[in-house]
């Protein structure tokens, strides 16, 4: 079956983004036909009507960093799609998960955050199944991004024509996202601009203030570690957020808060309404995990994101063939980090099914 494709590009960030786009037009088209079908599957919103509404966001984008702008630019002119198409990609978790249109989904991820105390000889490790809709692994590109601008090298595995994904630099920041929701939608910074700001940070410091210094258009949840051993978990909810930290070198997050702070009154968590398998993912990967106790290793973690405990809606989700067609989710796919070795370990749909192989940075 092999990996997702993978290329090495280097450049300014409209250098960046023409190569993007004119590498992957095909795949970028299929991001777009998906969320197309998602926006009206979950909130009735029509693509022209997407694109729109993503111009409100062209102001926080550019106050943010405007590099990124540059960017989604360049990712639109070398694909020959407008500006607005690869913009509405960009902020496409504010446009599909507003308020109870979270409703509708089913299913999340599950992020898994090993410190060099509990890591096998003291390396430390993030790790994550991303679980989405399955058809969007036709849409998946792996891209090593050299920044001319003086940020760090970027390992990044994203959908086509966003510019902010999961990933891993070269100073060690590695970044991992849960999707989390309350019933007052925010407005704000799209998230993924974030993630993106994350993966140019050096330390964890940087890191959590790039996730935090604007209010974000949604909700979410960052999984952020570094090679100096350390993990960190940032929950956001509107104008608010809370940093969790390891307990024993090891914390888990799946789709619901954990913070005791979070959400403020009266919002309410819609997550651990709707996502009620979020409770058993996030209890089962930490009881194996603590069940190890140290020396945790790459195969103890892959044990944990193979795990089938309450299929299809396990830790390795598989589509639910009750539901309606538009509405699955499974495993996107499965990545292990080494922070310490700086190497990466990625499978491609459900690593019950797949080999890892290794990636460095």
């Amino acid at each position: 079956m092999g990996n997702f494709p993978y290329v090495e590009i280097e450049g300014t960030p409209f250098e960046i983004g023409f190569q993007h786009g004119e590498l992957f037009k095909d795949k970028i088209l299929n991001s777009i036909q998906c969320y197309k079908e998602m926006f009206m599957d979950y909130s009735n919103l029509e693509w022209s009507r997407a694109k729109k509404l993503s111009t409100r966001f062209v102001e926080v984008i550019r106050d943010y960093n405007p590099d990124y702008l540059e960017e989604i630019r360049g990712v639109a002119e070398g694909s020959g799609l407008d500006f607005e198409d690869i913009l509405a990609l960009n902020c496409r978790s504010e446009l599909v998960f507003v308020g109870n249109e979270l409703d509708k989904a089913d299913g999340g991820c599950t992020s898994i955050g090993i410190s060099s105390d509990a890591g096998a000889g003291g390396d430390a490790f993030l790790a994550h199944n991303w679980d989405w809709k399955t058809s969007q692994r036709e849409s998946m590109i792996m891209m090593k991004i050299t920044q001319k601008n003086g940020r760090p090298t970027i390992f990044m595995v994203t959908e086509a024509g966003i510019i902010g994904k999961t990933g891993f630099n070269s100073a060690g920041v590695g970044l991992y996202l849960n999707a989390l929701s309350t019933d007052q939608a925010p407005k704000g910074l799209p998230l993924h601009m974030a993630m993106r700001g994350i993966l140019d940070c050096e330390t964890l410091a940087e890191a959590v203030k790039a996730a935090t210094r604007f209010q974000l258009g949604c909700c979410a949840n960052f999984m952020i570690g570094h090679k100096n051993g350390e993990c960190v978990d940032i929950e956001i909810e509107n104008e608010e957020f809370d940093v969790l930290y390891p307990k024993d070198g090891i914390i888990v997050h799946t789709n619901h808060f954990i913070s005791s702070r979070l959400p403020i009154l009266p919002r309410k968590d819609m997550g651990k309404r709707k996502f009620t398998d979020s409770f058993v993912r996030l209890g089962r990967a930490d009881k194996l995990l603590r069940k190890k106790g140290s020396e945790i290793s790459e195969e103890d973690i892959k044990a944990v994101l193979t795990d089938h405990v309450e299929y299809p809606s396990s830790i390795c989700r598989h589509d639910d063939e009750k539901l309606e067609k538009g509405l699955r989710m499974g495993t996107v796919f499965s990545m292990i980090i080494n922070l310490t070795k700086g190497e990466i370990l990625f499978c491609k749909g459900n690593p019950c099914e797949l080999e890892y192989e290794k990636y460095r940075i």
